[in-house]
């Protein structure tokens, strides 16, 4: 691989590079743009001089350094928090907005709705023009259900910034939204929200969505059951938001949740298909290219837009486009030309991108296949195609993986051992089932007893499909769980992917052992942070709404005192706090239990805890403070819950301590009482649900 040769890989690190200063920076640099446009001038007048060729380098250098300005310039004028009028300055006093949807809303616990504002006030007769984004919180309803993009809504609410997350090492959903450019959020009930208007934004999104929806009603009549539906829409429309917990966790423990997004792997299906029936057409020379390239483009575009064109399918199809004009044009083109061009094509448009995992994943993934599948291919000698075609699928699993394998130990914390038996089911039934799902659309306006057909068979392969995946699921050993990496590792790792393609590349040893020496690194960092969590003894309470949740952590062992928690609640709340500490052993004792928990180092019994020399007592009652023996009884911390009518300075009486929590099971007018009194006093409290997780390490 010449890197003469691939110039947009090579200009693509420094803009790259830009973009995640600018976003860990967050600072605007004065004149950065007037400074860019003269560099840029410099730049065409340096270009066009004849340098020697010893000090080319420094053009080049140049060069990077602009890109690298271009890249931080970028993404922090990107922010809509800085565009002109907006809302956030005048929030405090204003509570009537109005604004229109941009994007098709999302279905979960609650309707997630964006909206753009255009108008804000005191009143619906008082509005000024604004600008900005907030996401919408709705209680599910048929009114929320009915919502669609391009509707301008009329809505009272308080709009907040949106929080970090209140729990160590929780899922950051303030960043998440940030990088989706949404930096307030308001929960909204349905009579403070009317529409007002509908039909609103970009014609061509607007028919995007109504295609979706259109299919979706397809798909609910061809396929009755709950998961069987769920599937098809993920695998034909990427709609996700009817799959149940129990059929996610199937698909993301066997390896093959892209499946259920239409993506790469689906535009990869449709264009093999297609340059399959376009080769039947004998199509020859330049002309014959640029009509291949038309046929391919149009069609693949029409997939995207047809399917609502989601993210991920967008990504695909950008990438695709780039690759079909370079072939068309240039006959060979390379993919390390294709992959930093279509990303710089998308990265311009959207700088945020760089941070969406699906982005990162995509990439990553086909970077793997373009590198390692063809020289491990190379390394099998050749074989009859029914069994050449089923190595070919294993071995762009296995090379996919290979690239993704850092970023989802960063983000997924596990890994699925079985992704190349889930892999072979997933390939075969997509493919069938994207090329199948297009005829029954089609079929459906024309033939009703074929598309009838048609649909059962289509139905009985997805249902056997997902009880295949089920069965992978409950195969041992099939997830290695509960691994964190830190995001220097995940940085080191590609750097020891890369010393491997190095040495598989130049067959020198050198690369080898540089690989090995990395290796040898994480190993003894590996080492040295089991060693160190073993030595741990931590107390965490976490903030649970209308809850309580305490861990105990003692080396790899974990005991959690708890109200009576779905899986989903308390694993939100403290799964990925429990991972970082490597936790191996969990043992959970409830707050309605009365025999309470006695072991070499934790005693409970309640309202009583002991943990090491750690004393803390639990109040969620004032007979624990009013009754019983009146001397008082000097602890460590002490925990309110659950709002009992009963002032700190009652339980600072009965029981002394050096610091008060008050837990997220109490109100928010009791621990706003509660705050005030102690701030007046001048003692020392930590309120869980406005400070977020207490921590209390010995």
């Amino acid at each position: 691989m010449n890197p003469h040769g691939i110039p947009y890989l090579r200009f693509i690190v420094p803009f790259i590079s830009g973009l995640a200063l600018g976003a860990w920076l967050d600072i605007p640099l004065p004149y950065l743009d007037w400074g860019l446009m003269l560099g840029a001038a410099f730049g065409v007048l340096l270009a066009i001089q004849k340098i020697p060729y010893r000090h080319r380098w420094v053009f080049g250098a140049y060069v990077h350094l602009l890109l690298l300005g271009f890249g931080y310039f970028h993404i922090i004028s990107h922010s809509e928090l800085r565009q002109d009028r907006h809302f956030s300055p005048k929030i405090s006093d204003h509570h009537y907005f109005l604004g229109t949807v941009y994007e098709a809303p999302s279905r979960g616990a609650k309707m997630k709705i964006p909206v753009r504002v255009e108008a804000i006030g005191s009143s619906p007769d008082s509005l000024q023009a604004a600008a900005g984004n907030v996401m919408l919180f709705l209680e599910v309803s048929n009114f929320a259900d009915s919502i669609r993009y391009g509707d301008r809504l009329g809505f009272q609410a308080t709009l907040r910034p949106t929080e970090p997350p209140k729990n160590p090492h929780a899922f950051d959903y303030a960043r998440y939204l940030h990088f989706q450019n949404i930096n307030y959020q308001a929960f909204i009930k349905p009579d403070s929200v009317m529409r007002l208007s509908a039909g609103n934004g970009h014609l061509l999104w607007r028919k995007a969505y109504e295609s979706r929806a259109r299919l979706l009603d397809l798909l609910q009549k061809y396929f009755p059951s709950t998961d069987e539906y769920a599937v098809a829409s993920a695998l034909l429309v990427g709609y996700t938001d009817d799959l149940s917990d129990d059929m996610r966790t199937a698909y993301a423990e066997t390896g093959s949740m892209h499946a259920l997004a239409v993506s790469g792997t689906h535009i990869g299906m449709l264009y093999v298909g297609l340059m399959f029936m376009i080769g039947r057409l004998r199509l020859r020379g330049k002309n014959g290219r640029l009509i291949e390239t038309v046929l391919v483009l149009t069609a693949i575009w029409a997939f995207t837009f047809l399917t609502g064109a989601t993210a991920s399918v967008l990504r695909a199809s950008v990438m695709f486009t780039v690759y079909m004009f370079g072939k068309a044009f240039w006959r060979d083109a390379s993919a390390w030309n294709v992959l930093p061009t279509s990303a710089f094509i998308l990265l311009i448009y959207n700088p945020y991108f760089l941070f969406n995992v699906g982005f990162q994943l995509s990439y990553a993934a086909v970077a793997g296949m373009v590198f390692f599948y063809p020289r491990f291919y190379k390394m099998f000698p050749p074989m009859s195609r029914w069994l050449d075609e089923p190595l070919q699928v294993f071995l762009v699993g296995v090379a996919a993986q290979l690239g993704t394998l850092p970023l989802s130990l960063f983000y997924f914390n596990q890994f699925p051992v079985y992704f190349w038996l889930a892999g072979w089911v997933v390939v075969f039934v997509g493919a069938v089932f994207l090329w199948g799902g297009a005829i029954l659309v089609l079929l459906d306006s024309g033939s009703q007893i074929l598309a009838d057909w048609l649909g059962m068979v289509l139905y009985y392969m997805i249902l056997w499909m997902n009880k295949i995946i089920f069965f992978i699921q409950s195969i041992p050993g099939g997830v290695v769980r509960n691994v964190w990496v830190p995001g220097w590792v995940v940085l080191a790792l590609y750097t020891c992917l890369a010393l491997l393609g190095a040495a598989m590349v130049t067959r020198r040893g050198k690369w080898l052992g540089a690989f090995a020496g990395v290796m040898v690194l994480l190993g003894m960092f590996r080492t040295a942070t089991v060693l160190g969590k073993q030595q741990q003894r931590s107390t965490v309470i976490y903030s649970v709404n209308k809850a309580r949740l305490i861990d105990f952590f003692e080396g790899d062992r974990t005991i959690s005192l708890s109200d009576t928690l779905t899986k989903k609640q308390e694993s939100f709340a403290a799964q990925a706090n429990r991972t970082a500490s490597g936790t191996r052993e969990k043992t959970t004792v409830l707050f309605s239990d009365t025999v309470g928990f006695f072991g070499d180092n934790l005693l409970i019994a309640l309202p009583f805890v002991q943990f090491f020399d750690q004393k803390m007592v639990l109040v969620d009652d004032a007979r624990w403070v009013s009754s019983g023996n009146p001397k008082p009884l000097v602890v460590e911390v002490l925990v309110l819950s659950k709002s009992p009518k009963i002032s700190v300075a009652e339980c600072r009486a009965r029981f002394p301590c050096a610091l008060v929590v008050f837990d997220a099971s109490n109100t928010f007018r009791q621990a706003e009482r509660w705050r005030n009194e102690c701030a007046l006093e001048g003692w020392a409290f930590h309120d869980v649900r406005t400070m977020g997780a207490w921590v209390g390490r010995r």
